[in-house]
């Protein structure tokens, strides 16, 4: 568990599930899988306002896929997000194996400043072995 943060109200638990984004100007704290992020103290919650929705909402992402396939409009997620978000992540995972703050060229998809940690980019394969 992280440290309890200082403007988390008495009483108020972070939750057994929950993520805790610390920021620069406040924490947001939500339940497992993101659900209700809440702005800490609550205080500040309720003086913040939402701005207004600009992007379209969908019914849910199996509902989003399954619309796309069957060619009523894109998938909010396609791969020209996703994927790029995907490597994002797991750019994550290549700093945390090597336990070193990496450089990445995202065009060429290779670690510049640490030659050792592109073993965990692309997998060496067998003699014989290709992708």
């Amino acid at each position: 568990m992280p440290p309890r943060p200082a403007e988390l109200e008495a009483g108020r638990s972070l939750g057994e599930h929950g993520i805790l984004f610390v920021g620069s100007k406040g924490s947001i704290l939500g339940e497992g899988w993101s659900r209700s992020p809440r702005i800490i103290p609550e205080t500040k919650m309720r003086a913040y306002h939402k701005p207004p929705k600009s992007l379209p909402r969908v019914e849910g992402h199996h509902r989003d896929w399954l619309n796309a396939c069957k060619g009523k409009g894109s998938a909010s997620t396609h791969f020209e997000y996703s994927g790029p978000l995907s490597e994002f992540v797991l750019m994550g995972n290549v700093a945390i194996r090597s336990g070193k703050k990496l450089e990445f060229d995202w065009k060429n998809m290779k670690v510049t400043n640490e030659a050792d940690a592109n073993k965990f980019v692309k997998p060496n394969y067998r003699e014989g072995r290709t992708i």
